[in-house]
């Protein structure tokens, strides 16, 4: 069921944050208000002209499904489930910044207008010093999340990949590390470059997992990988690498598709390469075309937005197996997953194969070892929540129970995400109660102390 929008959301985004200043809000929150024994109670957002939408947030559940607190900031200058199958404590939030305000992320925006919206990014999500001398007279209320929420990489940001050639194309175009822009302002990320002692691109990982995801799925149809033939959404951080590990897989084809000519050539070049690499070639595609998914093919695998598995595309779809890195693939999970089931599609879960960049970087602060076996397992088959062993376990249930995977994955991913951390318990809900009660942030927001 669609859920209709309040008018402040029927607004283009210039209009929100030109009305957003009108009212001289340049921060807001939505939390959640403890009423009575309802120990979660209301969503309220700090300011009532915006009820409204902290209202729909908390009845809209594809993206929100009960999150502790959404935070929002105009810059002065310019995914719960997949953690909880791989058996980690984070999880559950996510960064997200607009594109084409004007204000640095533009497509053709400098270099430098690019680092300073990373640099309030970052900005935002550290606590301020304690010390007047520590804040920089051009931002007198830095920042303010505490560590409730730790930022990572993910679309859209530039984290430069290993590769000596993928980084000399990236800095003959001007591009900078994004995460390195964030670190220099808050010590609450991850994906810290290497050569600042960070786990870097967590991409090459996710590529792993979801070479292991189709594995399953080949085993499951009693289908053999070797020889057959891929078609990947996505030329990025995690297709290039996928498209890598397959052609070592004896892939017998592959088909790339991108809506970004930059990203095709380096992907093409990179593949020139590698043995097999004329068995790839690659579709520059225009923003929205979707003809990659119904490629006559033995496996699709969607790894750049989310939302592209509908009623539209479904149907269209030839390929027996979809498997793919890409978050929130489906557009509507009470309808798109038992469509995918009724034409005989064999669909693995996004979060449960697309787990190992978290994975990856969720540790950063406990040093490295190579190979490390705490990655290693999660793409082994010894230990029964690796990715393979978890797949093969949930694609036979649906066929054994007459549901969908997505079913099968959700009901086990929402019972182990239920489970307090040993240690901490739930300090992120602590961090925040007590944030939005600061006389630092109540200031942040306009508001006076009572």
């Amino acid at each position: 069921m669609t859920i209709p929008k309040p008018d402040i959301l029927l607004l283009s985004l210039d209009d929100f944050i030109a009305q957003l200043r009108v009212l001289d809000i340049s921060t807001f929150h939505c939390v959640f208000e403890a009423s009575g024994e309802d120990e979660r109670g209301r969503f309220v957002a700090s300011h009532p002209i915006l009820q409204p939408l902290a209202d729909f947030f908390a009845r809209e559940a594809t993206d929100f499904d009960g999150h502790e607190g959404v935070f929002a900031q105009l810059g002065p200058k310019s995914g719960v489930l997949q953690n909880a199958l791989a058996g980690i404590w984070w999880g559950g939030g996510k960064g997200v910044m607009a594109r084409n305000t004007g204000h640095g992320l533009a497509h053709g925006a400098s270099p430098e207008a690019r680092r300073l919206v990373y640099e309030e990014y970052g900005t935002f999500m550290r606590k301020r010093s304690s010390s007047p001398a520590h804040q920089p007279a051009t931002h007198p209320f830095h920042s303010a999340l505490k560590g409730c929420y730790v930022t990572a990489e993910d679309v859209g940001t530039n984290v430069i990949a290993a590769r000596p050639f993928v980084q000399a194309a990236y800095a003959c175009h001007g591009l900078v590390n994004d995460m390195a822009a964030v670190f220099s302002k808050t010590r609450f990320t991850t994906c810290i470059p290497v050569e600042l002692g960070g786990s870097g691109n967590p991409s090459v990982p996710t590529a792993r997992g979801v070479v292991r995801g189709l594995e399953a799925a080949f085993d499951h149809l009693q289908k053999p990988l070797a020889g057959s033939s891929i078609a990947i959404q996505g030329a990025g951080h995690v297709g290039l690498p996928l498209v890598e590990f397959l052609l070592a897989k004896g892939v017998g084809r592959i088909v790339v598709a991108d809506v970004d000519a930059f990203r095709l050539e380096i992907a093409a070049q990179h593949t020139r390469q590698l043995p097999n690499g004329d068995r790839v070639t690659y579709e520059l595609v225009e923003r929205g075309n979707m003809d990659i998914l119904f490629k006559d093919c033995d496996a699709v695998c969607p790894c750049a937005t989310g939302g592209i598995l509908s009623a539209t595309t479904i149907p269209q779809i030839r390929a027996p197996i979809v498997c793919g890195a890409a978050n929130n693939q489906l557009a509507h999970l009470e309808t798109d997953a038992p469509l995918l089931k009724k034409h005989n599609i064999c669909y693995v879960p996004d979060f449960l194969v697309n787990r190992m960049g978290i994975v990856h970087c969720a540790d950063e602060a406990a040093g490295y070892a190579t190979p490390d076996p705490n990655i290693e397992r999660h793409l082994g088959t010894e230990w029964d929540n690796a990715i393979y062993n978890l797949a093969r376990s949930v694609l036979k249930q649906a066929d054994s129970n007459q549901q969908t995977p997505q079913e099968i994955a959700m009901a086990l991913a929402e019972e182990r995400s239920r489970e307090l951390h040993p240690i901490t318990a739930h300090r992120s809900r602590v961090i925040i109660d007590t944030l939005v009660r600061s006389e630092e942030w109540l200031a942040r927001i306009g508001r006076q102390t009572a």
